[in-house]
């Protein structure tokens, strides 16, 4: 008989999009070990269809300060609720007024859920007594009757959820749990001296042949590599090993997983086409750690496999999650698509280079690529160049000229405050944008946030840091204060952030939510009303005494 393998992807985050890791895991597993039956719960998406099924059944309601910081009541979530489940599509695709309110507002709850939640945890970890909603999602585990658990998780937001659930079914229920994500990229040493009782054992890098390993030996993780693991007080962790030929992995399998129930009028399924990054040189970064100092791309044979497959199913559109596509890999698998014939819409994330020529970003274009999500950071050349970004200000302004051109929405990410940034250089950056504003669709911004084990902080001096210290102690580690030499403090940076988010909201009529349901704005690219040309104005700069504080950074 087989054993069940529960792989768990815990709540509270937007739930626009199922979780490619565990659909990962269970494609390898199927395949390479069929004595397990692998199930997925995707709890993210149950805790949200369960919190608006008792909001509209009146077994639960919002308080009166819940409704002020939402801005409405039940019925305002409830009707976010149908707009983004397609059951309104006019409002969804053409309202954008609606639609920012709506969305919003859904925004504002979850913020609420994750606090009550997180609320929640503690009071386990203290008292043993579990509150509704984490009982609740304690229940639904048990209702699958697994063997072992597996966790995986991408956002700081699900740790402390994670380890809940993961320590009451390994005190509680007596199974193994195995936990496992890119959040664990740094911090895993940390989290398990934070969360002794949450997981037998915790994988970095790849982990589908770690996991096969340890469900093969009975959870033993003394040789397997990438597991850490707590024994006799200490943290034991083995270095991973990074598989060279990727297409050796398996195609994602969603099976379980009900794909109409999250908050999108359409399914957006991810696909990881490469793992790693193939510039690695970011100084800030930290993100493709957790493949090692790879680059590791499926064959093109791979992809259009996996695309067809998902086609076949009637899904069309995708979300490409790798760390950037390169240029070159771009060009080939835009003709791949094309030559394949497969009519998809797809969005991916790159670095705005001048190998990005006009005829490659039409031949994107033509295969489905609706928007890119462009690694710009920066409006001025020193600052880029401390980055370490590799591009030039006005190659950067010539590629978001050229894709719009070509029918290409940009969605730009810009860092506010990076190390020795005047006011000065961050004007720049703001007349940058203003100089470009009709080539870029939405503005994904956040404040300098100094990340341990970033290449930042192995040269403090090199980016005129004097001093750091520990702001708040967190499950993954220390997060970091600083003060540099020159440039603007802490303090100003998001002071100069706060004060320019209305000129950001300006370049988009569906408002900051395009940063924050980026599988929206694949749909709206692909089914509404064209490229939406309109904007909404404000002056190209505002003081931070005339902003509002209107929204935390994103």
């Amino acid at each position: 008989m087989k054993k069940k393998l529960l792989m768990i992807f815990p709540p509270l985050v937007m739930p626009t999009s199922p979780p490619l890791g565990i659909a990962l895991l269970k494609g390898f597993l199927d395949r390479e070990a069929p004595e397990w039956d692998v199930e997925l719960l995707d709890l993210n998406q149950w805790t949200m269809r369960h919190l608006l099924a008792q909001l509209a059944s009146g077994a639960i309601t919002l308080t009166p300060a819940a409704r002020q910081r939402i801005g409405g009541d039940e019925r305002v979530l409830l009707e976010a609720s149908r707009m983004m489940s397609g059951l309104d599509d006019p409002c969804f695709y053409r309202n954008p007024i609606a639609y920012d309110a709506l969305g919003d507002a859904m925004l504002r709850f979850i913020e609420l859920m994750v606090a009550m939640l997180h609320a929640e945890c503690d009071h386990w970890e203290r008292h043993q007594q579990m509150g509704p909603m984490l009982k609740a999602l304690a229940e639904e585990v048990d209702a699958r009757a697994p063997d072992v658990v597996g966790i995986s998780m991408i956002f700081s937001e699900q740790l402390p959820v994670g380890a809940a659930l993961g320590r009451h079914q390994r005190m509680a229920r007596g199974r193994q749990v195995f936990m496992g994500g890119s959040c664990f990229t740094e911090g895993v040493e940390n989290f398990l001296r934070w969360y002794p009782e949450a997981a037998d054992a915790i994988v970095s890098g790849d982990g589908e042949g770690a996991l096969k390993q340890l469900l093969s030996n009975g959870g033993d993780a003394t040789f397997v590599p990438g597991a850490a693991s707590l024994r006799n007080g200490r943290v034991h962790r083995n270095a991973p090993v990074y598989q060279k030929d990727i297409d050796q992995f398996a195609i994602p399998s969603f099976e379980g997983i009900p794909l109409h129930d999250y908050l999108s009028p359409e399914p957006v399924v991810p696909l990881l086409l490469s793992r790693g990054c193939y510039w690695r040189k970011c100084t800030f970064c930290v993100h493709y750690f957790s493949a090692g100092d790879t680059y590791r791309m499926h064959s093109l044979d791979r992809v259009i496999e996996m695309l067809r497959g998902f086609v076949a199913q009637g899904i069309r559109h995708f979300s490409f999650v790798d760390e950037m596509i390169a240029p070159g890999h771009f060009v080939q698998l835009a003709r791949a698509i094309r030559e394949a014939d497969l009519d998809i819409a797809y969005y991916a994330l790159s670095k705005p280079n001048k190998t990005f020529t006009p005829a490659v970003l039409r031949d994107m274009a033509a295969s489905g690529c609706k928007y890119i999500l462009w690694g710009v950071e920066s409006g001025c050349q020193r600052v880029l160049d401390l980055m370490g970004k590799g591009t030039k200000k006005e190659d950067i302004a010539t590629v978001l000229r050229n894709a719009h051109a070509a029918g290409i929405a940009n969605h730009v990410y810009i860092i506010c405050g990076f190390p020795t940034e005047t006011h000065e250089e961050w004007r720049e950056t703001m007349a940058f944008l203003q100089d470009n504003r009709d080539a870029i669709y939405a503005v994904h911004r956040s404040v300098f946030s100094l990340e341990q084990g970033s290449p930042i902080s192995k040269d403090l001096a090199k980016f005129g840091i004097t001093e750091t210290w520990v702001r708040r102690e967190t499950p993954l580690g220390a997060r970091l204060g600083y003060r540099c030499e020159s440039g603007v403090t802490m303090e100003e940076a998001t002071a100069n952030f706060q004060a320019a988010l209305p000129f950001f909201r300006s370049f988009h009529p569906y408002a900051r939510l395009m940063a924050s349901y980026r599988d929206h704005a694949l749909l709206v690219y692909s089914n509404g009303p064209g490229l939406l040309p309109q904007r909404r104005r404000f002056p190209p700069l505002m003081t931070p005494a005339s902003a509002a504080m209107e929204e935390l950074p994103t």
